[in-house]
């Protein structure tokens, strides 16, 4: 028999200060006004969403100490775990092993803190912000509409490896015989008005002039999604949890069901900026993977990074998407926000963000033209 959802309830968010973290605490707390909700972060919430908190708890979660000292008296009802960290630029692609001790220590480690935490606390529901890239940072391969029957482990880069790991240990059979009831969810690269990490990757192709070339034969499709719609699937889980269960012990893909075609995706980023390619030029795979050969060497000899490596011309070229029919058909999600509208939406934010932190750079292209 179904439970119905609590008008009551204590709710941690880790990474509650975060791009993702955020949108959720927001959410929940519109839609159950009366739930506590909680946040633990290495650093505290903007002051809007502060002041909305039951409470904030200050710890490092790759330190098991200090994720312990934060439940030492505290037993939420559930915990939604989005703290991580994700490698951005040519860290994405390190081989570096400090690198990745790094991003374990978060990822995979600081999950095991906060999940063992959790349950020596009591609490037993528990919501993990997995990611599509437990699948696709295996580089060699295409993923075509892929779903949950897909194997992981074949991922090499730091971040889709790390998340792999954490996701396993947080729906190990061993958690689920002590009364953990547990679900993943895998969201794919998450845009937003918020955001400057991704869309600032793809805005500083204009100032570099790179707009031009396309790797490849440009028929690669990508999957992308709007913070919005990420919020949403959360937030379904979280309530599946608390009724139905049906999730538990299962991992769902989730996108905006809309793959797109990469490179065609980043000129219709670029025309929010006003900024159309005069031409378009294909450079074959081979050849660009040669040309990123030798920028690796440069890179490694100099200490100057590079637009082109060896992994970005790979991660370019190929197709990666995801069926949602899953997290459609458990938890009822469908995306609310068209991507179109989520892209317009993300760079409007992104332009104010630059007009306050990042003046200078933007006269540079205006003189550019």
């Amino acid at each position: 028999m179904a439970m119905s959802i609590p008008e009551e309830l204590e709710v941690l968010l880790t990474g509650g200060s975060g791009f993702l973290g955020s949108g959720i605490v927001n959410a929940l707390l519109v839609k159950h006004p009366k739930w506590r909700i909680s946040v633990l972060d290495v650093r505290s919430p903007e002051p809007e969403v502060a002041r909305r908190l039951d409470n904030f708890l200050l710890a490092d979660i790759s330190v098991a100490e200090s994720v312990y000292k934060a439940f030492a008296d505290y037993t939420p009802d559930l915990v939604v775990h989005t703290a991580g960290v994700i490698p951005a630029g040519k860290k994405r692609y390190s081989t570096n092993e400090k690198d990745w001790e790094r991003v374990k220590a978060v990822n995979y480690d600081g999950t095991r803190h906060v999940l063992d935490a959790a349950l020596a606390s009591g609490c037993k529901l528990f919501v993990y912000t997995s990611s599509c890239t437990v699948v696709v940072d295996d580089l060699e391969h295409d993923y075509f509409y892929m779903d949950e029957k897909i194997p992981t482990g074949l991922a090499t880069l730091h971040y889709g490896r790390s998340k792999g790991m954490a996701e396993r240990y947080v729906l190990s059979p061993e958690h689920a015989d002590k009364g953990l009831v547990a679900c993943a969810l895998r969201p794919c690269t998450i845009l937003g008005p918020t955001d400057t990490a991704v869309i600032g990757i793809f805005h500083n192709l204009i100032a570099k002039r790179e707009t031009s070339f396309i790797v490849g034969d440009g028929n690669n499709l990508y999957d992308f999604m709007y913070i919005d719609n990420a919020v949403l699937a959360h937030t379904l889980a979280v309530e599946n949890l608390l009724t139905t269960r049906t999730a538990a012990g299962q991992v769902f893909f989730i996108s905006n069901q809309e793959p797109v075609y990469f490179w065609d995706f980043l000129a219709y980023v670029w025309v929010q900026f006003g900024h159309v390619p005069r031409y378009r030029v294909h450079i074959p795979e081979g050849l660009a993977w040669a040309v990123a050969l030798v920028l690796d060497w440069k890179t490694w000899l100099t200490g100057a990074a590079s637009t082109l490596d060896r992994g970005s011309v790979r991660d370019g070229v190929r197709s990666q998407f995801a069926n949602n029919d899953k997290a459609k058909r458990i938890l009822g999600y469908e995306p609310k926000v068209a991507l179109s509208e989520g892209v317009k939406l993300t760079c409007e934010g992104y332009k104010k963000y630059l007009a306050v932190n990042a003046a200078p750079i933007a006269e540079n292209e205006k003189a550019r033209g």
